[in-house]
């Protein structure tokens, strides 16, 4: 480390001007990265780190601003992980061996550290929600406010992350959750090493590796079954930082040589760049997939701690390390931009307006970085009670901001009674959801399932079994059956399609499978005449959904497969469609097939509302042709069931899509809550269709 004292001495930032060189110099001295310590305790500033900092950052920027090429970059996260187990342990482990760690002096350079710039971007995004959102939009960024104030953003994230979720450029604080995961983990992890640094070193070392290999074996296992959990919650990614952690305690040597640290810190980097330039949103992560990241980063911390060589004076460059010192700035500021730009513009930014975004966020995170993080990390200027009483401050204006947004319900006054008509049509959704959708296999085997139709009727003679989409024709079906004085049952699981003997990419194995086959049963009962079978067919067929989950991959998993491996998904399929309507119709059931509803592809109830907002008129509706070239195997498949075994096949395009166009509005309110889920007044339209149909 014979450069660092050097280096210390010059000034960081070249173009700085010359009355803020002294400054820069004086706050790097101070930073976060150069106040750890080895095991001996002593203070060595390691600029390749903020080198590395900058490593981490610059992938996911240019991945949220959908830069080609950088499909992988939100790995970038994971190295911040692995950089930040090693600092923080490094620092705690060294004072603790000097006999100075303080609880709250740690706790203080966290808040120090994470409040400023963090409530600097929450409250100006509070302001741009409140002037751009509409109602829902505002109350869903508000509850995330609450929860990223609170640092349990990962929380909030992870339980939205369903079927009905919003989509993720809808979400301005969305990757807040790392910082939750962080700060959760430094709840626990400083008393880990308070209460076990008297032991031997290779005892604590044992521990931690311990905890990481069960984090990571956790990760593995879960990132297959609850992928969400996987990704967003602490214990899943406590093995990051741990990696980081147990480079800090282990002491271990590194070489040398610098030929031998370059070529180890080139293999790390090349480790962190397969996983940004071969990755992508269906890679499933974290799991083993984040060996790479981590790994890379661990490898480039371990070189260099050696020898100084080219790799890590290419890190400690000072136009490098500056990016570095901005990357928590950086990160904060960027995704925002991105979000609040998609929302007012009505679309993605084009090549040029993303080179304008980012230097934007660039420039944020200067200013951010220099007048909002370098003053409240000067002892001298804010004391420790001081910088105690305005993070407490900041929370509490936060959450009373949020709760005034909720009270106001999202202050739908700010927009003209046209456009809340039609945004209320976002919430119009099928009432028996909450209380009826997404059983287990367990109560559905109860018989805790819905009634719908007459309830004047004897018994139900009739089950509505399928996804959310069976779920969303729900009233058009009701509206049919109490026209006839039927009574029937309705059974329906998201993501899960009314298949035997079915399981899903990224899914529990055997949660649909074990779910239908409790449904089935229901469906057999002496009473029932008529199975009607409701999905969003086409999602299944292609394995990817359309719109703003284009790019969520989900594949059928046959787990009665035939000898031969289907060639095609599609193939899958059918032979699943087919084997499911044949089973039924064996048990003398009568089959109706619900054909796939059209998806526009984007929020139906917002993008209508911009366009009356902006008084502009554009016929946004689909074509008849781009609705039947999506599910051209599905429409093909039923047709041949319909003409082989004479079931009945209900199609909802032929009243949606009547004109030659699908339908997203009558009577000045819309036919859909989202991008693909009919509301109940679009499925009423529909009801026509089911009449007859028993």
């Amino acid at each position: 480390m014979s450069t660092a004292s050097t280096q210390r001495a010059e000034p960081l930032w070249p173009f700085a001007p010359p009355r803020y060189r002294h400054a820069l110099t004086k706050f790097h001295a101070t930073s976060e990265s150069m106040s750890q310590a080895r095991a001996s305790g002593s203070l060595t500033y390691r600029p390749h780190i903020d080198g590395l900092r900058a490593v981490a950052v610059l992938p996911v920027v240019l991945y949220h601003f959908r830069v080609p090429g950088f499909g992988g970059g939100f790995v970038g996260v994971d190295v911040f992980f692995v950089i930040s187990g090693f600092l923080i342990t490094s620092l705690i482990f060294g004072e603790l061996g000097e006999g100075t760690f303080s609880v709250l002096r740690f706790y203080e350079r966290r808040v120090r550290r994470i409040f400023p710039a963090l409530f600097a971007v929450i409250a100006a995004s509070t302001v741009a929600a409140t002037l751009l959102f509409f109602p829902r939009d505002l109350l869903r960024f508000a509850e995330s406010a609450a929860a990223t104030a609170l640092f349990s953003s990962n929380f909030d994230f992870w339980q939205q992350a369903g079927y009905f979720d919003t989509a993720a450029d809808l979400k301005p604080l969305l990757h807040t959750w790392s910082l939750a995961v962080e700060e959760q983990f430094y709840l626990v992890f400083p008393a880990l090493l308070y209460f076990m640094h008297t032991r031997k070193r290779v005892s604590l070392l044992a521990l931690v590796m311990g905890l990481a290999i069960v984090s990571f074996v956790l990760s593995v296992w879960a990132v297959g079954r609850f992928p969400s959990a996987a990704f967003y919650l602490a214990p899943y990614r406590t093995w990051e930082l741990m990696l980081g952690a147990i480079l800090a305690l282990g002491n271990f040597q590194a070489s040398k040589s610098p030929w031998l640290c370059d070529g180890l810190s080139v293999a790390g980097l090349a480790a962190i760049g397969w996983a940004v330039f071969t990755f992508s949103t269906t890679t499933p992560f974290p799991g083993l997939n984040a060996l790479f990241p981590c790994l890379g980063t661990a490898a480039v911390i371990y070189a260099g701690e050696g020898s100084a060589g080219v790799v890590r004076a290419f890190l400690s460059w000072r136009p490098i390390v500056f990016v570095g010192l901005i990357s928590y700035s950086l990160y904060l500021w960027h995704w925002p931009i991105h979000v609040f730009w998609n929302y007012a513009s009505g679309g993605p930014a084009s090549s040029a307006q993303t080179a304008v975004l980012i230097a934007l966020s660039f420039l944020l995170a200067v200013l951010s970085w220099r007048y909002v993080e370098m003053p409240f990390r000067r002892k001298q200027w804010v004391s420790r009670p001081m910088i105690f009483r305005i993070g407490g401050a900041a929370t509490a204006a936060t959450l009373l901001a949020c709760g005034l947004l909720f009270a106001l319900h999202g202050l739908p006054q700010r927009f003209s009674p046209e456009v809340q008509r039609i945004l209320a049509e976002a919430d119009d959704s099928e009432s028996h959801r909450h209380g009826c959708f997404n059983l287990t296999p367990a109560e559905v085997r109860d018989g805790r399932i819905c009634m719908i139709g007459d309830a004047k009727a004897a018994a139900p003679t009739f089950v509505l079994w399928g996804d959310s989409h069976a779920d969303a024709v729900l009233p058009a079906v009701e509206v049919a059956a109490t026209h006839e004085g039927r009574k029937g049952l309705f059974v329906a699981h998201g993501r899960c399609p009314p298949f035997l003997h079915v399981s899903l990419t990224d899914e529990p194995t055997e949660r649909c499978a074990q779910f239908n086959d409790a449904v089935l049963k229901v469906a057999l009962g002496r009473d029932i005449e008529e199975v009607i079978l409701a999905a969003r067919w086409a999602y299944y067929d292609q394995g990817r959904g359309a719109g703003p989950d284009a790019d969520e991959e989900r594949h059928l998993i046959d787990l009665d497969p035939p000898a031969a491996r289907d060639a095609s998904q599609h193939a899958t399929f059918a032979r699943m469609l087919q084997r499911t309507v044949l089973a039924l119709l064996g048990a003398g059931k009568r089959v109706v097939l619900v054909a796939p509803v059209p998806e526009p592809g984007f929020d139906v109830p917002e993008a209508l509302a911009n366009a009356a907002v902006r008084d502009v008129h554009v016929d946004l509706r689909p074509a008849l042709a781009v609705y039947r070239a999506r599910n051209a195997f599905v429409l093909r498949d039923m047709a041949d069931l319909q003409q082989q075994y004479r079931i009945t096949l209900v199609e909802p395009a032929d009243v949606l899509c009547a004109s030659g166009r699908c339908a997203l509005m009558r009577d000045g309110r819309p036919l859909y809550v989202d991008h693909h889920h009919l509301s109940v007044f679009g499925a009423l339209q529909l009801s026509g269709l089911f009449r007859g149909r028993f």
